[in-house]
């Protein structure tokens, strides 16, 4: 029953961050979609996909065997510890080393940390991830994304 709630909570916030949207500066009139149109669509795409969530938790919740005791939650691990730490050092390092080196060493390391061999195709995954967020944000929804200390800066000027 939690997960149900959970699924409606978050949907009142989908509700009001697409209400919110409709505030945001629409400054180009030559643009048909304007700066709000992405944040709109990922908003309704992200609606969808908690719609269909929710039919399959409500779905769940009702086949569930109602005389088995109740469930212990899954407890902490050191995974998820390792995911939230890494991502505080992220945050961290992010604005001396640059955008684009920094998440493929946060893929790297995520990889690594989830049981993944860190290989050749792992770190050729991390590079696109990497280079394909920097082409989207960087440079096509002009972002600015952190570009890093000295020499890493000027590196970052000719990628993005």
């Amino acid at each position: 029953m939690g997960e149900i709630i959970f699924h409606i909570i978050l949907m009142v916030a989908l509700v009001l961050f697409y209400k919110e949207s409709f505030a945001i500066e629409t400054g180009r009139a030559a643009d048909p979609i304007g700066p709000a149109g992405f944040p709109k669509a990922i908003i309704i795409f992200a609606f969808v996909l908690l719609v269909i969530s929710l039919f399959q938790a409500i779905r769940k919740w009702m086949k569930r065997d109602k005389n088995a005791p109740a469930s212990k939650p899954a407890e902490l691990s050191l995974v998820f510890f390792g995911i939230l730490g890494s991502i505080a050092v992220y945050v961290l390092i992010v604005e001396f080393l640059g955008f684009i080196i920094t998440t493929m060493l946060f893929l790297l390391f995520l990889f690594w940390l989830l049981g993944r061999k860190v290989n050749i195709q792992q770190v050729g995954l991390a590079v696109v991830f990497s280079l394909g967020f920097t082409l989207v944000f960087g440079t096509i929804l002009n972002l600015q994304l952190p570009r890093g200390i000295e020499a890493l800066r000027i590196l970052s000027y000719w990628i993005y």
